[in-house]
């Protein structure tokens, strides 16, 4: 009797193993999905690159923060300024290729003008306030990207 209790029990366990893996292969009615295969991004450790990134962006996109495009703020100034401002963080080092220097006012000028976006959504009483630093933090960053030679130096030629 033990062994035909066994003998099911191995049954039914084999039977819903099979079960099992019928439900996790592929339909045959299904389409098969294609994956799509994308190149890595060019990885950079050279805030000039970041610096000039940072500038264009602040400069296609604080309009919308001028303007009070409450709408739009989040996806199209907070987001991409809070990735540039990490992916810069993360790759630009100070042994790099090129120290940040006066570039590290534009990622300041980022980071002031995703602050006062995220003031304008939540409408806060220091919005005048926050962007009011945007724009002293712009203006550096301006000087930043206009005079390089004013500290933004390679490392490798410094006290040369």
């Amino acid at each position: 009797m033990f062994a035909f209790k066994s003998r099911a029990i191995v049954m039914v366990s084999v039977l819903c193993s099979t079960f099992a893996l019928q439900a996790c292969g592929h339909s045959s009615e299904q389409p098969e999905q294609k994956v799509e295969i994308k190149s890595a991004p060019k990885l950079t450790n050279d805030a000039t690159t970041y610096a000039q990134h940072a500038w264009n962006f602040i400069n296609q996109v604080d309009g919308l923060v001028y303007a009070q495009k409450l709408d739009l703020l989040e996806d199209q100034v907070r987001k991409p300024a809070r990735k540039l401002s990490t992916d810069w963080r993360i790759n630009v080092k100070m042994t790099d290729s090129v120290t940040e220097g006066k570039y590290a006012l534009c990622r300041k000028a980022l980071t002031s003008l995703e602050i006062w976006a995220r003031e304008s959504i939540d409408q806060t009483n220091s919005v005048a306030q926050k962007q009011a630093d945007y724009e002293r933090d712009k203006a550096q960053c301006r000087g930043a990207i206009e005079h390089p030679e004013l500290g933004n130096t390679d490392p490798k030629k410094k006290g040369v």
